[in-house]
């Protein structure tokens, strides 16, 4: 069958042709052009209401971050402090820094000081000194205070008081202010790993 032309159609035809031909290129305008751009719309709005979300949840949890910033930074301050007090490693030189410093500012000779084998505990490590010094008796006191205030633990032990006297092997000389003299052991410590759980013991096997 021939296809027709649209002057062939009578007018009737032709005028709803015209009426229907509009809604039939708004339809295919519709379904290829409006409505992918409105579900890529409807996408980024679900998009940015998931964003939104997340932001408020965000700015909700964000006094509890800062709490546990200040949380965090309080325990390391924390922790600084316990490392000065037990450090983490010997540090035998500092400590005996720390004790020349503390005799100096008592006015207090140290005339002997060796350190011993060291003694380890379970989480932690003992360091002993052999100590003779000199001086006058408030002096030897402020010595003592001064290492009782100090941000190391040092245990005293083995104390002995007497007059001032040379330790051997010492060539110095004692002074007329020098009336008293004590020998001690100074402890310090320091962090350790654990010690590893003994061997499990084996029972006698019954023949």
């Amino acid at each position: 069958m021939a296809s027709k032309k649209f002057s062939d159609l009578s007018q009737v035809q032709q005028g709803y042709l015209l009426a229907v031909l509009p809604m039939i290129l708004a339809a295919v305008v519709i379904y290829d052009l409006v409505l992918p751009i409105n579900r890529k719309a409807s996408g980024l709005k679900a998009q940015l209401t998931q964003l939104e979300t997340q932001n408020m949840r965000g700015k909700m949890l964000e006094p509890q971050r800062a709490a546990l910033k200040r949380h965090i930074a309080d325990a390391n301050k924390e922790l600084n402090a316990l490392r000065q007090i037990v450090p983490d490693q010997p540090a035998d030189d500092q400590f005996i820094r720390m004790v020349g410093d503390e005799a100096s500012a008592s006015q207090v000779y140290v005339r002997f000081l060796s350190s011993e084998p060291p003694v380890r505990q379970q989480f932690f490590t003992a360091m002993p000194f052999r100590m003779r010094i000199d001086g006058t008796y408030y002096g030897i006191l402020a010595f003592f205070a001064r290492l009782a205030s100090s941000p190391r633990i040092v245990n005293v032990s083995n104390l002995t008081l007497g007059p001032p006297r040379g330790a051997s092997g010492g060539t110095y000389k004692i002074g007329q202010d020098e009336t008293v003299g004590a020998d001690c052991v100074l402890t310090t410590f320091y962090n350790s790993p654990p010690l590893p759980p003994p061997p499990p013991r084996r029972g006698r096997v019954r023949r």
